[in-house]
């Protein structure tokens, strides 16, 4: 559980880019496939089979599955982490397919009284020392707040304990009463399906889904040098964070801790003992030729970052 909390507005209620921007509504709809050519009419010599192709007409393409909101049975409730009343968010994957990322926003509820508002941002306002000017701000706002994770969450099980934050910041939610002040607005799923991560939404007021129509591989591994110092992760996704002649870093999800100290183990094996320094969830070290590895954990969401650097000339 993260404990530092930062005092900044600016992070509270960072701006959130317009979902419709990045969304394109194109889940609902076939693609219209015009209808095959049925040739000349008249032609005596034409086989009573080859009649029947020309005059078929094209089947439009089959609808790829999807997933739905109805696969995922989520709840939001007051609960303890290490000693701390929180509200989480927890989840349970009905669906065939690997989740990757799930997100919940919420957003001000119609019946919410100016009573309840008031009340609402003098409490945020003692609770995180804000400001006049602070309060002012926030009250040209929709109250809403938001729960995320990346945690892999495979067919049939689930992922619990996720933090609720107020609006699109930082800042932990840690009072139900606050919570009760919105209701779900919209969620976004990733999902894989043959080796690719697809992006649902869910918009809880129109009842309607999108599919993002960019979708990324679910496995990435580069094809320069530096791939073949370091091992590949044993698990379903692995995203670039940067690939070029000199570095390639990249994010390894749905790992334990004694999953990530063996990966560490596979890149001693390999002679990343050089000028080391290690500490719970971190490694860095050289090999005799001047590679540089650097590995992080991050328990929250179960996925270590990685970077091997090619020596510097």
């Amino acid at each position: 559980m993260k404990n530092t909390v930062k005092k900044n507005l600016c992070t509270f209620i960072a701006v959130i880019v317009a979902a419709s921007a990045t969304i394109v509504f194109a889940g609902c709809s076939d693609n219209g496939a015009p209808q095959a050519s049925t040739g000349s009419e008249g032609v005596a010599s034409q086989t009573s089979d080859d009649a029947s192709a020309v005059s078929q007409t094209k089947q439009p393409a089959k609808k790829r599955e999807t997933i739905k909101i109805d696969d995922i049975a989520w709840n939001v409730d007051q609960g303890i982490v290490d000693g701390e009343k929180y509200v989480l968010l927890d989840y349970t994957n009905n669906s065939k397919y690997t989740v990757t990322d799930f997100e919940m926003t919420f957003k001000e509820k119609g019946s919410v009284t100016e009573e309840d508002k008031e009340n609402f941002y003098n409490e945020i306002k003692d609770k995180f020392s804000m400001s006049d000017d602070d309060i002012s701000e926030l009250k040209q706002r929709d109250i809403s707040m938001h729960a995320e994770t990346e945690k892999i969450v495979e067919p049939g099980e689930s992922a619990k304990n996720i933090n609720c934050y107020y609006y699109s910041g930082i800042y932990y939610l840690k009072d139900i009463n606050h919570f009760n002040l919105v209701e779900p607005d919209v969620a976004t799923i990733k999902y894989i399906n043959d080796n690719k991560i697809y992006t649902s939404y869910y918009d809880f007021s129109t009842k309607k889904y999108s599919e993002d129509e960019n979708t990324e591989e679910a496995y990435y591994w580069t094809t320069s040098e530096l791939g073949t110092k370091i091992p590949k992760p044993d698990v379903k996704v692995v995203k670039k964070c940067i690939d070029n002649e000199d570095s390639f870093g990249f994010e390894a999800y749905g790992l334990s801790l004694d999953q990530f100290n063996e990966y560490v183990d596979k890149c001693k094996q390999l002679g990343f003992t050089v000028d080391e320094s290690s500490y719970e969830g971190h490694y860095s070290a050289d090999d005799k030729d001047g590679y540089n590895v650097y590995l992080s954990y991050k328990e929250d969401d179960d996925y270590m970052t990685v970077t091997i650097d090619a020596p510097s000339e």
